[in-house]
Formats: structure tokens, sequence, C-alpha cells
């Protein structure tokens, strides 16, 4: 699974209740005015030369008013809770994000997002709906439905944020140590598909290396293979030291794969595979 989020600057997440459809960003209820502002929004962020990536996010546990809006980006995420729809209007994400000037919560606590829409694929709501429920169980209302994340074949998928990282395969019995890890403020490299601030190269890299608070120096590309430089922070002086550069490449022999349930047959999938690592 290494290397295999998207790669987002931006994560834009807005609650929306109703039924999902297979394509709900694309097909909903929304008003206009709604569907107006979610496009003006996007379009200004991505002219600012930012990925940015929209999704919707719900909790059909609770019957209550008002609507939350959250921004990710890789320094913070920040919510914020509206009466309404209405509201979003009065919401000027890009002027906020172009001037670091903030008005909305910050996240200090992990939030999760479970990739639940059956309508999209089969496996998510299978396998999702076990580990939404017990991520409930220990995190409350800071676990979350998500529209389609990408990577049906490792459902269940979950990203978690602030992080940023994206996790795949993440069995129901594993919630527990799972959470503690991220509660920690720990990656959980058993299950970690990428941080999605980070390239698909570079993302594999620290997925290899598997050590907790690296900090990424440089990553250069050599034809087909990138060697990815990671440092990371003494904790006695926190001063940087030099860690390893973990050198990695798609696999030439490609394996043969399902991408979501509803294939029929298999696809060819190169993953990437670590060359090598120098100390």
């Amino acid at each position: 699974m290494a290397g295999t989020a998207d790669q987002v600057d931006i994560w834009l997440l807005l609650e929306y209740r109703p039924s999902w459809k297979a394509k709900v960003l694309e097909d909903n209820e929304l008003a206009a005015s709604s569907r107006e502002w979610l496009q003006q929004t996007l379009a200004r962020l991505r002219a600012l030369g930012c990925r940015v990536r929209p999704q919707f996010i719900r909790q059909p546990e609770y019957d209550r008013s008002g609507v939350t809006v959250m921004l990710a980006t890789a320094e913070d995420t920040w919510k914020w809770e509206l009466s309404d729809y209405s509201e979003l209007a009065t919401l000027d994400m890009a002027a906020q994000f172009a001037s670091a000037r903030w008005e909305g919560q910050r996240l200090v606590k992990p939030e999760y997002f479970v990739c639940m829409n059956g309508q999209r694929d089969r496996c998510c709501a299978r396998y999702g709906r076990p580990v939404y429920a017990a991520l409930r169980e220990r995190v409350a209302e800071r676990a979350w439905q998500i529209s389609h994340l990408g990577g049906h074949r490792f459902a269940p998928n979950v990203l978690c944020l602030p992080q940023g990282a994206l996790y795949g395969r993440l069995a129901e019995q594993e919630v527990a140590l799972f959470t503690e890890k991220v509660e920690g403020g720990e990656l959980d490299f058993s299950c970690l598909r990428g941080r999605s601030w980070f390239a698909p190269a570079v993302q594999a890299a620290e997925g290899f290396q598997a050590e907790q608070g690296l900090i990424l120096k440089s990553s250069r590309e050599d034809g087909e293979r990138t060697t990815v430089t990671f440092a990371r922070t003494r904790s006695d002086s926190m001063v940087e030291e030099p860690l390893a550069a973990v050198t990695v490449q798609r696999s030439k022999q490609p394996l043969q794969a399902l991408a979501s349930c509803g294939d029929q047959e298999r696809k060819p999938v190169r993953p990437f595979e670590k060359v090598k690592t120098a100390l």
C-alpha cells in the first residue's frame, strides 16, 4: 500500500447528511448557492497553486441542525460550525488561507474519516461500517463518514487529520491499537498508505523507513528511481540529525489486482519497492 495516497495540499470537507449517490460531489441536492460557493472556493484555492481535494462528510447518528466545514493543510486543520448552508457565503476560505488569518477553530485532537460510500463501491460500506462503529466507540464525535477517498481495493480506508495520513485495510480488531498510536501523535505504519502532503514516492520511502517523527529534507529523481532523504529531531536537544536516504522505484513486474469490488477482471498495478537505504 505504500505510496498510494493522492497528493493533496488542502483537504476541504463539507458536511452533507442526505443519502450519498455514487458520485455525490457532482450528484447531490445542495442548493445552487452552496454549489457555487464550493466551486468558487475550489477555483480560488487552485489558482493559488494548491492541490485541493473536496470531500463530503457526515455523522448519520446525529439529528442536528447546522453544518460543519473543515479545511486541512500540512500545517493545521480548521473547523467552522455554521447554522446552515446560507452561512457559507460569509466563509472566505481562500482569503483566510492566503493571509494565514484563520477565523475557525483550530483542531488539536485527531479527527477520523472512514470512506463509506457504498453506492460508489460496496467494499467501502462492507468493510468501513464496522471500523466506523469501532472508532465511534473510542473517539465519539471525532469519527466521521467520508465520501470516496480512492483505492477501493484497500478498503476500509481511513483519513486522519491533522496528520494528513491515509490508512488502508484497517481491521475492526486493530482499531484500539490504531487509535492509541494516532492519539499519541504517531503514524501506524502497519496500515499506512501515505501522508497525503507528500508525493507518492516520498510516501513510499517514509512507509519503508517506518520511523516516527521523520523530517523530509529532499527528494531527487533519477530515471525511474527516487531518492528521499530524511532527518529526525533529537528529543534531548531538538537538533536535527541526518537519518537515512531511501531509494524507491515502481516494480518492474506488475501485479494483477481487482481495483474495486465491482470489477470482474484484474488490472496491472506497479507498487513501489525499496531499492536501498543509505545511512
